[in-house]
């Protein structure tokens, strides 16, 4: 299954939100690959990667540069260990189950989309792909159906509408043999029986690439962001909390670096964190938002409830936290 080289409005607006802020080097990185010049964005990432090993963005963007070389096996390990690494982000499950399903391997590609899912319910990709993955998996039982009696009437049925719906094509009669576009016709002994119907081209699920785009509501991501800082925080997963936040945050007198390391001895020393907020209410203008809950806080250590107002702002097609108010 060729990967595609376009993706849905929901992963155009998708980058890693919860990556570490992109450095000057990962941005020209980003762009060498989206301008087509693969090998050059692949020695730079190396070499960035080299120093920074954890950076989640630029092993992203490593992963889609293997995939459009082809060099699938090698994309998947670098998707596989983005979903090891940071299992609170949906955009690796997705692009993992784009790779297995090139390889046809359909169960694999509906488990990791059903884990994109899970970890982001909203995530409307993942939903697309799944019903291709299991619009492929119909046809595939359906054409089973048919090698075994290539007069079931119903499966021929249906296996043509699963083909219309996934193939973009009209459904073709019955009896008739479809010759894939990718296929050479081949003459085949006339049969006393309807040929079965041809298999359906293949779902082709999207691939999730970065973009500065912002096409999906901006509420919608807004919330988004703010789900995911809050899941990042009871997750005990500092370096996804703090990268919700812009790079030149700074809070109670501290430097951003003082803050940071603040943040992460505060929420690394409690054994457990629970973070719920509710009553969110979003205020937007133009590139800068403030979002408002009620944020309910308990660890084995403490427990609070507070009303909070977090102010974000589109930096690189991502929200970002660049202010913090509680009382």
């Amino acid at each position: 299954m060729a990967l595609p080289r376009f993706f849905a409005i929901a992963a155009a607006c998708i980058v890693l939100a919860a990556s570490p802020v992109w450095a000057d080097e990962v941005q020209e990185i980003n762009q060498q690959y989206r301008n087509g010049n693969l090998s050059v964005a692949l020695t730079r990432a190396n070499a960035y990667l080299a120093k920074n090993p954890k950076d989640a963005q630029t092993r992203f963007i490593k992963g889609l540069i293997l995939a459009d070389q082809g060099k699938t096996n090698e994309a998947i390990v670098i998707f596989t260990g983005l979903t090891e690494d940071y299992p609170e982000l949906p955009e690796p499950y997705n692009n993992l189950a784009v790779l297995y399903a090139s390889q046809n391997k359909y169960a694999a590609a509906k488990n990791a989309l059903e884990m994109a899912i899970r970890t982001h319910p909203s995530y409307a990709t993942a939903h697309e792909n799944l019903g291709d993955i299991y619009a492929k998996m119909a046809s595939l039982a359906y054409d089973k159906a048919l090698a075994l009696d290539s007069k079931n009437a119903a499966a021929q049925t249906k296996l043509a509408l699963i083909q219309d719906l996934i193939g973009g094509q009209p459904a073709k009669p019955a009896t008739s043999k479809v010759i894939p576009a990718a296929s050479k016709p081949v003459a085949k002994p006339v049969a006393a029986e309807p040929a079965p119907a041809a298999k359906p081209a293949p779902a082709k699920p999207n691939l999730v690439k970065p973009s500065p785009v912002n096409a999906a509501p901006a509420s919608k991501e807004i919330e988004a962001t703010v789900t995911r800082w809050a899941q990042a925080w009871s997750a005990r997963n500092v370096d996804a909390y703090l990268a919700a936040y812009a790079s030149d945050f700074t809070a109670e007198g501290l430097t951003h670096a003082e803050w940071e390391a603040q943040r992460r001895a505060r929420i690394t020393a409690p054994a457990t964190i629970d973070v719920k907020i509710s009553n969110l209410k979003i205020e937007q203008q133009g590139d800068t938002a403030h979002a408002s809950f009620s944020q309910a806080y308990r660890s084995d250590r403490h427990q609070s409830t507070v009303r909070k107002t977090l102010t974000l702002t589109l930096q690189n097609g991502q929200w970002r936290i660049v202010g913090e108010t509680s009382k």
